[in-house]
Parts: C-alpha cells; sequence; structure tokens
C-alpha cells in the first residue's frame, strides 16, 4: 500500500514544483518561457487550414465548462445508477473542486490571453480551464475504469484514451490562439496534482472503511 501513496506523493510535490516555477517564468514575458510560447503559437497559426481549424473549433467548444457539466453528470449518474456512490462523489469533487481551483489560480496570476490585455474576469489565459477541466475530467474517468480492468491492454488503452483527449483540448486552445503553450501545461500539472491528492485520499478512506468493517 505504500508504494502506491509514495508515487502520489511524489506526483503531487513534482506538479506543485513544476508548477510554480512556470508560473514565476510567465510573470516574466520577455524569459525563455515567453520566447517558446510565441515560438509555438506562430508555427502552430502558420500551419493550420481550414479543416484542422473546424475541428479544433469543435473540440475546444465541446469542453467548454458547459460540455463538461454535462459529461460530469452523465459519469455521475451511471455511477448512481450503479450504486457506486464513493465513486460518484470522486467524480464530483474532482472535477469541480479541481475546476475551482484552477478557476481561483486563474483570478490570481491574472495572465493575459495571447496578443490582448487582461481587460475582464473572463480574459485570463494562465492556466487554462477548458485543459485543466478535461485533465480533471478524462483524468478520474481513467482512473476508475483501471481500478475495474485486470488486462494490460485494455490498461493501456484507457491510459492512451485519457491522455490522447486532453492532449486534443490542449492543441485545439493552441491552435484557435487563446492560449499560450505554458497555460495548457500549467493546466496539466493542476489537474494532475489535484487528480492524486484527491484519488489518494479515497483510497485513505476505502481502507479505513474496510479496517473498520
Amino acid at each position: 500500500m505504500r508504494q502506491p501513496h509514495i508515487a502520489a506523493g511524489l506526483t503531487i510535490v513534482c506538479s506543485v514544483l513544476l508548477f510554480v516555477a512556470l508560473a514565476c517564468a510567465v510573470l516574466h514575458e520577455a524569459g525563455v518561457v515567453g520566447a517558446f510560447d510565441r515560438a509555438i503559437l506562430a508555427g502552430l497559426q502558420a500551419r493550420t487550414g481550414p479543416t484542422l481549424l473546424r475541428a479544433m473549433q469543435f473540440v475546444s467548444a465541446l469542453h467548454a465548462p458547459r460540455g463538461i457539466v454535462v459529461m460530469t453528470a452523465l459519469v455521475a449518474l451511471v455511477l448512481a445508477w450503479r450504486r457506486d456512490w464513493i465513486d460518484m462523489a470522486t467524480v464530483l469533487v474532482i472535477v469541480f473542486g479541481g475546476a475551482t481551483l484552477n478557476h481561483l489560480l486563474k483570478h490570481a496570476l491574472r495572465r493575459a490571453r495571447p496578443g490582448e490585455p487582461a481587460t475582464g474576469p473572463t480574459d485570463f489565459a494562465f492556466p487554462s480551464g477548458h485543459v485543466a477541466n478535461a485533465t480533471l475530467l478524462y483524468g478520474v474517468v481513467a482512473a476508475l475504469l483501471l481500478c475495474r480492468v485486470g488486462a494490460w491492454p485494455v490498461k493501456t488503452a484507457v491510459a492512451l484514451g485519457a491522455a490522447l483527449s486532453v492532449a486534443s483540448v490542449a492543441l485545439s486552445r493552441l491552435v484557435l490562439g487563446a492560449h499560450h503553450p505554458s497555460d495548457v501545461l500549467a493546466a496539466v500539472l493542476v489537474g494532475v496534482a489535484w487528480l492524486a491528492l484527491c484519488l489518494t485520499l479515497r483510497e485513505r478512506l476505502l481502507a479505513g472503511r474496510d479496517g473498520a468493517g
């Protein structure tokens, strides 16, 4: 039992440290991170055709806050139908708790979106809300599925599917020019740290319940 908890602890610490380092770096837009952000965005925009643009618009719209709420509600309803109350609570706490944390960080750091001043409460970029929410939703669904399947090919497919889903949302936000690359990376770090923390607490809760029983 200790090894998974140690791995989760290391994941949380590393994610938080990387996020703090990235947050400090983006405060100085003229630094290495700022130059990297501008170079990546310029390269993507130069290579984006109309077909890719339409696809990325669809992906981005699907993972807007309302879309995330709908998908999370559907997952919660399935778990409620199965009477998996702890898993249902886990999904709701991870997605909505993590989304709230990301929102607070975004408004604390107040980074402007690419090419725009930070003029209003919905204009802040760091960390990306779309990417954080996708990381939280697909991450917790993948984690719950991994607990239920035993075959490694299936486990690999689940993990790869979750990772590719998050990557597609991140790419959509970059292609549309809504975020810097460092915004989406920071969002993944926030999502991973919150996921690891909540899943560790869930395991402790289950272990305590089983021990008491």
